[in-house]
């Protein structure tokens, strides 16, 4: 059984196999009629999917492992479809000469700040960011805390049908981060550097950032 689970502007394709005990979703491109595989995501088959409007397989589309739509991220979290999005615009430099400068990159941004709705906010990205001078890091977030969009016993609960108990300190360390400010992932004094994410605790919690399908952090974190 296949099913198509998101295809974006540039024609990258997610497409969900499933199989009698495992599931696969396989990340590919088509260039003269031949499928060019990018990624795999294999996990158990379960009937169940984790129902949340901030965790998507479009909001994995934008995990830089692929050619993306980015302007994906000027409005996702506006309209309610992930917590947090950090984006980042090259501009002008002696590679790229026909870019905007990196002041009307910002002018940009600013008109993107000025018209936020109530309950979302935006700002600089640090977090090691702040000597790249030909791209400009910023990011858009809700307010609030993960654990306020996520109960967070439902994900794990979710885990555990994916065949992953973590150990009671793995639980507690992600409750404890997912108990601060959305924006301080996006700080110069970040818990961790999210697009830096090694251990389970560090892919846990920045798959519930960036709204990733539980099921691809599950597969990661199986080594597939």
């Amino acid at each position: 059984m296949s099913e198509l689970l998101h295809q974006n502007s540039i024609g990258v394709t997610m497409l969900r196999e499933d199989y009698k005990k495992r599931s696969q979703v396989k990340v590919f491109s088509e260039f003269q009629g031949k499928r060019h595989i990018l990624r795999s995501y294999r996990f158990n088959h379960i009937p169940d999917r984790f129902d949340s409007p901030f965790c998507s397989w479009a909001n994995l589309d934008c995990c830089g492992g692929w050619s993306f739509d980015d302007t994906y991220l000027d409005t996702a979290v506006q309209e309610g479809r992930k917590l947090y999005a950090g984006r980042a615009e090259r501009v002008r430099s002696s590679y790229f000469p026909n870019l905007p400068s990196m002041d009307e990159a910002i002018q940009k941004f600013q008109k993107i700040v000025d018209g936020l709705p109530a309950g979302v906010t935006a700002g600089m990205e640090g977090g090691g960011k702040e000597d790249m001078e030909d791209i400009l890091h910023t990011f858009i977030c809700r307010e609030g805390k993960i654990a306020d969009y996520f109960d967070l016993n439902d994900v794990f609960e979710f885990y555990g049908k994916l065949g992953l108990n973590f150990p009671q300190y793995v639980v507690a360390h992600v409750k404890s981060l997912c108990g601060i400010e959305i924006k301080t992932f996006g700080g110069d004094k970040p818990p961790f550097i999210y697009y830096q994410a090694n251990t389970p605790v560090e892919l846990i919690t920045t798959g519930l950032l960036l709204g990733y399908p539980l099921e691809s952090t599950a597969s990661i974190l199986c080594g597939y």
